[in-house]
């Protein structure tokens, strides 16, 4: 007697066990079981690469081709080299500083400040720039030829300038009075090549007030 209420005992547990198992249909017939919706731990796929940002200024700046030559090419790094090499260049025309022109000029536009410093020097004047204060520097126009890049900048600064004679005397311009005036200088680059650097191609004549001594040769009549 004892035995068969054992045995009686087991056989509820296992038809217990077994509906708590396969009582709910998952198979064929009946209602399957409505499943959750997964639930995102944050994890991303190591093999999806992310959607490259879309920056509007792009397009609008007409730096798409640019872009599709080097799609690492970021604008806010491209103005901030821009905005130093504006004032770089400006000390080192006045300076004659003819080896720091050599990393930043193209050969051709290397060759018209290397004239314009010769020609000062056979005259036995010195160069006197002081930009007071650099107003606004902007992407004005973008495009390609082959794999090289070009990128005019629009500079629009308050500054001075004039010319010194061997005896110290100011013969050209005014080194006192701040002129505004506004140029457009355009960079270049091979997008392909190993340099990273944009070198200075072209200068377009200043506009605004006048100045008698050019703080920057023209490359553009």
């Amino acid at each position: 007697m004892f035995d068969v209420i054992i045995y009686a005992a087991l056989a509820t547990v296992v038809v217990v066990v077994f509906y708590s198992v396969l009582g709910k249909q998952t198979g064929f017939g009946g209602t399957p079981e409505e499943k959750a919706d997964p639930i995102d731990f944050g994890m991303e796929d190591p093999n999806r690469k992310p959607a490259p940002d879309v920056n509007p200024e792009i397009e609008r700046l007409g730096l798409s081709a640019i872009t599709q030559l080097d799609p690492s090419f970021s604008i806010s790094h491209f103005m901030s080299g821009a905005t130093a090499a504006y004032s770089i260049i400006l000390e080192a025309f006045a300076n004659g500083d003819r080896e720091r022109l050599g990393d930043l000029l193209t050969d051709d536009t290397y060759a018209v400040y290397d004239e314009a410093i010769t020609a000062r020097e056979a005259a036995g004047q010195t160069q006197i720039t002081d930009l007071g204060r650099l107003r606004k520097a902007s992407i004005k126009s973008a495009k390609t030829e082959g794999s090289v890049g070009y990128i005019s900048v629009l500079y629009e600064a308050d500054l001075t300038s004039a010319l010194r004679n061997a005896e110290g005397e100011i013969v050209m311009g005014d080194p006192d009075v701040l002129s505004s005036v506004s140029e457009v200088w355009e960079f270049q680059r091979d997008m392909k090549g190993s340099d990273l650097n944009w070198l200075l191609a072209n200068v377009e004549p200043s506009e605004g007030e006048p100045l008698e001594a050019d703080p920057t040769p023209d490359t553009t009549a």
